[in-house]
């Protein structure tokens, strides 16, 4: 089973999982009527359908997943939106079992790491919140420059300002979020295949369609069925 998969200059690494699979989840369903299998069968296969169908989603999120992700930072802000089953653990627990753990820049320097950029999509003419996937600006090589001299010039008034003695978590404030992050990721299968049907569509910015389309590839092994009906690959 695949663990691990790059994406762009990052990667998701699926680092442990809780639950038995699609049993799991018709354990967690079948437990109402003092029931308890160890083979899953045909029965099995169609009550998961069933419940996906019917919005029954309680014994999905029996199957819980943690990843480490390393993304750039305007990813990991978007990936945070998604807090329904998830733990995102910082130590700061704003309600329960809605947290999340990155790096923090008030412990540790940020290394020189940043997204790297070499083609520029177009912004879409009608859709104020997309690009044109397949349209580049007209001069690429010139916001390749600029991009590239605003990084450098950024981190290097980061390591100015550590350097004058400003603590860390002031100096952390001139770093673009095109900085690369590490965070850990905990959610129910429940939350994981939201984040996957909501991140993975043409409407989804494409970094983090990318992320999206790795993490699914990594989980399908662990529930197939119930992942199938989740997404709505299959008819009840």
């Amino acid at each position: 089973m695949q663990r691990r998969i790059d994406v762009d200059d990052g990667y998701v690494e699926l680092v442990e999982h809780m639950g038995a699979g699609d049993l799991a989840v018709v354990n967690a369903a079948r437990v109402s009527f003092g029931k308890r299998k160890n083979q899953m069968d045909d029965s099995d296969v169609k009550l998961i359908r069933y419940l996906a169908q019917h919005k029954h989603m309680s014994p999905f999120r029996h199957l819980q997943m943690t990843f480490v992700i390393h993304t750039p930072e305007v990813v990991c802000r978007q990936l945070y939106k998604h807090q329904v089953g998830c733990a995102f653990s910082s130590g700061e627990f704003r309600e329960a079992a809605t947290v999340w753990n990155e790096i923090s820049g008030r412990y540790v320097e940020f290394p020189n790491e940043f997204h790297e950029i070499t083609k520029f999509r177009k912004q879409h003419k009608s859709n104020k919140q997309a690009s044109i996937a397949d349209s580049l600006v007209d001069d690429n090589q010139k916001a390749r420059e600029v991009y590239d001299r605003s990084i450098r010039e950024s981190y290097k008034a980061y390591e100015e300002l550590l350097a004058l003695g400003v603590c860390k978590e002031q100096a952390r404030f001139v770093l673009p979020v095109g900085f690369m992050n590490t965070l850990t990721w905990t959610a129910s299968l429940e939350a994981v295949v939201n984040f996957i049907k909501l991140r993975d569509h043409d409407g989804a910015q494409l970094e983090i369609r990318k992320l999206a389309q790795a993490i699914h590839e990594l989980i399908k092994p662990l529930a197939p069925v119930s992942i199938a009906a989740l997404l709505g690959d299959v008819v009840a």
